[in-house]
């Protein structure tokens, strides 16, 4: 008679996988770390998920990824809107306030999407959202200061700024939890980022 597995322990297993792989990240983790997390052995997870990479596909779905980086579009190309850029935080962008939503309601998952993630479909979701800022950061330069302004060393510090952007989006979730607490942590980077972004990047 075929095993009946139960629905409870799937998403015990599930909520575990999702903050060891949040904590650690997907490649560090273990699946021996995510059964002691929920109290099970570790082969009772190959039960309902073949190996480490089946598990992290039914944690992080391809339309969260998706989302995330359609999200972060228009967050950016809203920015041209506003007069001074700081003041594009999520109580005056609507971009601004979808994005945050995101990052709250999936904090985990955009956790695990940004470590790294070699050898999985999502390896390239960070160094695509760097690049795509990067991209349209140089589409705005583009059209408020003209071609002499896309430099080689311009280019270099747009793609360094980018990626220390993704490094504080996973430390600002990493510390925090609190739906408040993110978004105040949230409002100070940004005041501080998008005031540098527009002195960067906006006409002259």
């Amino acid at each position: 008679m075929p095993q009946r597995l139960k629905e409870e322990v799937r998403a015990r297993i599930l909520a575990s996988g999702a903050v060891i792989f949040a904590k650690k990240g997907y490649e560090v983790a273990t699946l021996a770390e995510v059964a002691n997390a929920c109290g099970i052995a570790t082969s009772n997870i190959y039960k309902y998920f073949p190996n480490k990479k089946a598990l992290l596909d039914a944690i992080v779905a391809p339309s969260i990824a998706a989302r995330l980086l359609r999200l972060m579009r228009k967050r950016v190309r809203e920015l041209t809107t506003f007069e001074a850029w700081s003041s594009a935080q999520d109580r005056q962008s609507s971009s601004a306030a979808d994005l945050l939503s995101f990052w709250i309601d999936y904090r985990l998952q955009v956790l695990i999407l940004f470590r790294p993630l070699d050898g999985t479909r999502f390896c390239n979701v960070r160094p695509r959202f760097i690049y795509e800022m990067e991209r349209l950061a140089i589409e705005l330069v583009l059209s408020t200061r003209g071609p002499s302004a896309v430099t080689t060393e311009s280019r270099f510090v747009l793609t360094a700024l980018f990626a220390n952007t993704a490094d504080v989006i996973v430390a600002i979730l990493d510390r925090f939890e609190d739906p408040e607490q993110i978004r105040k942590a949230f409002a100070a980077f940004w005041t501080y980022q998008l005031a540098g972004l527009q002195e960067l990047l906006g006409p002259r």
